[in-house]
């Protein structure tokens, strides 16, 4: 994850007032799924700023909403520090490694039972879902089923001729959709226009090692001139102008993810800075490796249950 430092007075960049209620929420859930499983993981957990990223990247989320999509950026930046610590521990042939297929049965479209989680990552990944999927219609989640069926198909190791090839991180653009409450029209997004915007916000993959402020300055000035394209296309077809305000939501994600820096202190963020830094404890306490059965996930403690009840916040 870019823990990059935080904004100095004056910054252009915006700041979620409930960060420190995001940070409680995440410290919770965290181990109550089991994604840190020993002190020295809570502890580099906390040092990461994983709520103070969220409420820069979606400062305008509602509380809950702003918990919860958190809890998602947390499990894709977890994977994405897992897979660079499982080099060996592949299938015969370099295949992926075995956990890789049984994602998607974490997230099923009825939002309903599972398969009992094995490891600590499914049982995350199943908690997540939950807490987000009952609100959202039944095309946003095979939208992002099937997103982020793509993406893991492409990211993960061993499905590439052996290597690991970067997959658009697509479904973190669904995600916006949630927690900024703006669901998209399907009439909207068949729109070039809106492909455009998409294509021009989406990341390689969930964390940049170096997010360049060249990068972030290019991708930002598409992503102007493509929602400008969108707004005109909106009203010339006379469709709702209700998707503007998720392509803004994107475009307060870029602008979280480069704060501006004070240059008297001229602090360079590492590369691996983004990274939750759990890789030294997966191989002690095995995220991947099944492990004894475990009571179905508690309710969430703050925030609201950890599933929606009944689909209503």
């Amino acid at each position: 994850m870019p823990s990059t430092p935080p904004p100095v007075p004056g910054s252009r960049v915006r700041v979620s007032p409930y960060a420190p209620e995001t940070a409680a929420f995440l410290d919770r859930w965290v181990r109550r799924t089991g994604l840190t499983q020993s002190f020295s993981a809570q502890r580099r957990f906390r040092r990461a700023g994983c709520a103070a990223f969220a409420a820069r990247v979606m400062p305008d989320a509602e509380c809950a909403r702003l918990q919860r999509g958190a809890a998602w950026l947390v499990w894709f930046f977890v994977l994405d520090g897992i897979l660079d610590g499982t080099d060996g521990e592949h299938g015969p042939g370099g295949q992926p490694p075995p956990f890789a297929d049984a994602l998607l049965d974490f997230l099923p479209m009825d939002t309903g039972r599972t398969p009992p989680p094995r490891t600590a990552l499914e049982r995350a990944l199943a908690d997540a879902w939950r807490m987000v999927a009952p609100v959202m219609s039944p095309e946003w989640r095979l939208r992002f089923r099937t997103r982020f069926g793509e993406f893991t198909c492409a990211w993960l190791p061993g499905t590439a001729g052996g290597g690991r090839a970067p997959g658009a991180a697509h479904p973190l653009l669904e995600l916006i959709e949630y927690t900024s409450g703006h669901e998209v029209p399907d009439a909207v997004r068949e729109l070039p226009e809106f492909r455009a915007v998409a294509e021009a916000a989406v990341l390689p993959r969930p964390g940049e090692r170096k997010l360049s402020p060249d990068f972030l300055a290019a991708r930002a000035a598409a992503l102007r001139r493509a929602d400008s394209e969108l707004a005109r296309e909106l009203l010339r077809q006379g469709l709702p102008d209700g998707a503007l305000a998720y392509t803004g939501a994107l475009s307060t994600w870029l602008a979280g993810l480069s704060p501006d820096l004070d240059p008297e202190r001229e602090r360079e963020v590492p590369a691996d800075a983004h990274r939750l830094g759990l890789a030294d404890d997966v191989t002690a306490v095995g995220l991947l490796r099944p492990r004894r059965p475990v009571p179905p996930p508690a309710p969430s403690t703050g925030g609201g249950t950890g599933a929606l009840q009944g689909g209503s916040e």
